[in-house]
C-alpha cells in the first residue's frame, strides 16, 4: 500500500478507549493461558512475562493494536498431549526461523497472491464462528471461574446475557469505558467473596534462556509447525493484515503481510530461546481490540505493561484469572459479531459464497487448510463460469443479425 511522504506521523495515544480496547482480547488470551499454566506446567510469569513483551515491542512499531495471541492449534495440540516446555520452547524457535525465512525470502508476497478477497473474508467468517462457539463453550465448561469449581450453568447463561446487554447499550459511548468497568467490577466481587482459584505454585522465573534441542526438531515439525502453518497464514498474516486495513486505515500503514510474518518470526525467536509458548497475530484479536475502543498501539502497551508488572510480583501473576468466565463469553461474542460483519464488505454473490462457504467450513471441520483449498476451487470455478459466459456473450452480440443482412427488393430485378 502506497502512503504520500507528507502523512501526518504515527502516534500512540493511551486515553480511556485504548484502555478499554487493551482488555478487549482476555477472552481468547486468559482460557489458553490457563490451561498451559495447569497442564503443561509453565510458570504464570514466564508466559506473561514474554506475552507482554511483544505486546509493547509490537504495539511501539506498528501504532495500531496488533494483537499478540498463542497459536491456537498448537496450544491445543500441547495441551491435549501435556507435552513438556522443552518442547514448546523449542518450536517456538524453529517456527519463528521458519517465519523469518518466509518473510524474508519473499514467499510471503508469492502466497499473497492466492488469497483473494473473498477467501480473506471467509478465514474472517470462520474465526468468528469459531470465536462464538468458544464462547459458550467457555462458560458451559467453566461456569463463573477458569477453575470449573463454580457450575451454575443456567445463572452463568443469565450473566453472559446481562454483560451482552450492557455492552450493547454502550457500544456507541466511546467515552464510557464499559468493558473496562465490568472487568475491574468483575475482579473486586471475586476478591469479596473469597473465590479461589487452584493454579500450580509460583517458580519466579519470568525468563529461562533455552537452547533449542534438535532432538524435538522432528516431534516439533510433524506434531505442531505444520498443523498450525495454514492456519497461522491465513489467519495471523493475510486476514490480519486486512482487518488491521479496515478498522484502522491510515492509521495501519506500516501493517503488511510481509511485516507481519516478519514480526511473528522475531516474536517466536525471542520467545523459544526465552522458554515460553509460541504466538501469532490473530485477526479475531485485532479485532476484539477494535471492537472495544482500541485505535492506536497505546491499547496494546496498556495490556502488556499490565502483563509485565503482574509478572515480576508474584503473588499478582494469578490476578487476570479471577475475571469471571461469563464477562470473558460476553467478550468473546462480542468479538465474535465483529469479525463475521467484515464479510458484508464483499459485493458480488460469487464472493459472498466463495466466503460463506470458507467461512462455515473452517468452523465445522476446525481445519483451514480443507477449507481454503475448497474455497480455491470453488473460486476458481467461478472464475472459469464467468469467463465463459462473458465469451458467449461476446460471441453473440459480435455475430451480424437478421436486420443486418441485406435482401433483395421485390419486384426489381438483378443487373
Amino acid at each position: 500500500m502506497n502512503h504520500s511522504s507528507d502523512s501526518p506521523p504515527l502516534k500512540n495515544r493511551f486515553d480511556f478507549s485504548e484502555w478499554a480496547g487493551a482488555v478487549g482480547d482476555l477472552g481468547t488470551t486468559l482460557p489458553l493461558a490457563f490451561a498451559l499454566v495447569v497442564f503443561n506446567h509453565f510458570p504464570t510469569e514466564r508466559i506473561f512475562f514474554l506475552w507482554g513483551l511483544m505486546y509493547i515491542l509490537w504495539g511501539w512499531y506498528y501504532k495500531v493494536p496488533v494483537a499478540i495471541q498463542p497459536l491456537k492449534a498448537m496450544a491445543v495440540i500441547a495441551i491435549a498431549g501435556g507435552f513438556a516446555t522443552e518442547l514448546l520452547s523449542t518450536t517456538a524457535f524453529f517456527y519463528g526461523v521458519l517465519f523469518l525465512l518466509l518473510s524474508i525470502s519473499g514467499v510471503i508476497r508469492k502466497i499473497e497472491r492466492w488469497f483473494s478477497p473473498a477467501l480473506v473474508r471467509g478465514i474472517q467468517l470462520g474465526i468468528g464462528l469459531i470465536l462464538g462457539w468458544k464462547a459458550v463453550e467457555l462458560v458451559v465448561k467453566n461456569g463463573y471461574y477458569l477453575s470449573g469449581n463454580n457450575t451454575n450453568l443456567i445463572a452463568s447463561l443469565v450473566f453472559v446475557a446481562a454483560i451482552m446487554a450492557v455492552l450493547w447499550a454502550f457500544q456507541f459511548r466511546r467515552n464510557v469505558p464499559a468493558v473496562l468497568v465490568l472487568i475491574l467490577g468483575g475482579l473486586m466481587a471475586s476478591f469479596l467473596g473469597g473465590v479461589t482459584i487452584e493454579v500450580p505454585p509460583h517458580q519466579n522465573s519470568p525468563m529461562a534462556f533455552t537452547v533449542p534441542e534438535w532432538e524435538f526438531f522432528t516431534n516439533a515439525l510433524i506434531l505442531l509447525i505444520i498443523p498450525q502453518l495454514p492456519l497461522t497464514l491465513g489467519n495471523a498474516v493475510f486476514a490480519a493484515s486486512d482487518a488491521c486495513h479496515t478498522f484502522w486505515k491510515e492509521q495501519a500503514r506500516r501493517v503488511s503481510p510481509t511485516r507481519l510474518g516478519t514480526s511473528i518470526g522475531i516474536s517466536n525467536v525471542i520467545i523459544g530461546l526465552l522458554g515460553g509458548f509460541p504466538v501469532c497475530h490473530g485477526a479475531g484479536g485485532i479485532g476484539a481490540h477494535a471492537q472495544f475502543g482500541g485505535k492506536t498501539g497505546g491499547t496494546t502497551i496498556i495490556i502488556g505493561s499490565v502483563l509485565v508488572v503482574l509478572s515480576l510480583v508474584p503473588p499478582l501473576s494469578d490476578f487476570l484469572f479471577f475475571i469471571p468466565v461469563p464477562i470473558l463469553s460476553a467478550m468473546l461474542l462480542w468479538d465474535s459479531w465483529r469479525m463475521m460483519s467484515l464479510i458484508r464488505k464483499l459485493g458480488q454473490r460469487p464472493e459472498l459464497v466463495v466466503a460463506g462457504v470458507v467461512g462455515v467450513l473452517s468452523f465445522l471441520t476446525r481445519n483451514l487448510a480443507i477449507a481454503l483449498i475448497i474455497g480455491f476451487v470453488l473460486e476458481y470455478g467461478f472464475r472459469v463460469y464467468q469467463r465463459r459466459t462473458a465469451q458467449n456473450r461476446e460471441a453473440v452480440e459480435s455475430s451480424p443479425s437478421d436486420k443486418e443482412i441485406p435482401r433483395e427488393i421485390p419486384g426489381r430485378s438483378k443487373p
